[in-house]
């Protein structure tokens, strides 16, 4: 934790040159005639600036990663975030055509499991990473995310865990689909999940 609070520190000052770094490629311009100015300071380790240069500009939105300072368009994260929402899209249809056609078979002794849906609002401005499935890092299940301040639904059979995730693909945080529960709050602080605004 305390390298990790150290890598984060250290490229905190170093957002502004990897925005210089990125655009002087993508404007075909030299990294030092470019002028690169914060447009919004999204915290510690995150921003979006604008790069101009050789009568072009554009836009970056630049934040600390495990791997390093990462810089990418709107064009880039609006391409990741649809994406991800088309993956998370596939497999809830996928989940809902296995309980359909199992439930169909459900006429011996078990008992069929019962697929929910469940509302989920982040009161957090900043994207929360999501898990869906038993332990994350394991096989089996799959990684989601949610827009600051959104609302989605998810889906799963009773039982199934939802994660909360930290950068680290760590679980810091689950919920349970239950009948009983159909909205769910990430908490500000993003790092947990509640059934209250509060």
């Amino acid at each position: 934790m305390f390298l990790s609070l150290l890598s984060l520190s250290a490229c905190a000052g170093r957002l502004d040159p990897s925005v210089r770094q990125r655009a002087a490629t993508d404007l075909s311009c030299s990294a030092e005639s470019l002028k690169v100015e914060e447009v919004e300071d999204r915290g510690f380790n995150e921003g979006l600036y604008r790069a101009k240069g050789c009568e072009r500009s554009q836009q970056y939105s630049a934040r600390y990663t495990l791997f390093g300072c990462r810089s990418h368009t709107p064009e880039e994260i609006a391409a990741r975030e649809a994406e991800e929402q088309a993956r998370a899209e596939a497999y809830r249809r996928h989940q809902a055509e296995r309980q359909a056609a199992g439930g169909g078979s459900s006429g011996g002794g078990g008992s069929a499991t019962k697929f929910t849906s469940t509302r989920v609002t982040n009161l957090c401005p900043d994207k929360g990473l999501l898990f869906h499935g038993r332990q994350p890092g394991h096989s089996g299940g799959r990684t989601d995310s949610i827009s600051g301040n959104a609302t989605f639904n998810v889906s799963g059979n009773e039982g199934d865990s939802l994660w909360i995730v930290d950068d680290k693909g760590e679980g810091v945080s689950s919920f349970t689909y239950s009948k009983s529960v159909d909205q769910i709050f990430i908490t500000k602080s993003r790092f947990g999940f509640s059934t209250s605004r509060s």
